[in-house]
């Protein structure tokens, strides 16, 4: 994708109408991708947290995907006490419910990321920002990838209420991450 494609498409909110999900691909051990080709042939999805001025890891995720015939999230969460260089983070993959699955794919529908897609990445045309956090939101299916993402500076979006679903989704099964997500929260 040309430079000016890109950045377009990243002024939008939507980085691309769907790709096919690289053969080969980075999963940080923090971090997990939509497209692993461990997972299940179904979808996946996840709503990932990426910090600018923070210590390492300074990425919060919720991802949910089937494997094994069976529904999971993984939930992975840091945090960070300003002034000092002590930084806590977490791992953790629970089995979920179908229903609570069902509910997430719901927000992640063809239709509902195009809406989102809509929505432009640093928000108002008159906003000039230089720093700040970014939100995505990934799903992959059928060796398909679709992202959304948006700039912090863009303020509280739509893309902001999904991501703050998913964290309620991990804090459900896994209240121990609470603190550890403040990114994913609306």
């Amino acid at each position: 994708m040309g430079n000016a494609v890109l950045l377009a498409a990243m002024l939008s909110g939507l980085a691309t109408d769907g790709s096919a999900c690289p053969e080969n691909f980075d999963e940080s051990d923090h971090l997990m991708d939509v497209c692993a080709d461990y997972l299940d042939d179904t979808a996946a999805y996840s709503a990932t947290w990426l910090g600018s001025l923070s210590p390492r890891p300074a990425e919060q995720q919720v991802a949910v995907f089937r494997y094994e015939g069976k529904w999971f999230v993984r939930v992975a969460g840091y945090r960070w006490k300003p002034g000092t260089s002590l930084v806590e983070y977490r791992r953790n993959e629970i089995q979920i419910s179908e229903e609570d699955s069902d509910a997430i794919a719901a927000l992640m529908s063809d239709a509902k990321l195009k809406e989102l897609s809509s929505i432009k990445y640093y928000g108002s045309d008159y906003v000039f920002c230089t720093d700040g956090a970014s939100f995505r939101l990934d799903m992959a299916r059928a060796g398909q990838r679709k992202e959304v993402a948006q700039h912090s500076c863009a303020g509280k979006t739509e893309i902001n209420r999904v991501m703050s679903e998913f964290r309620n989704l991990a804090l459900k099964y896994d209240p121990e991450f609470d603190g550890m997500l403040t990114g994913l929260k609306n």
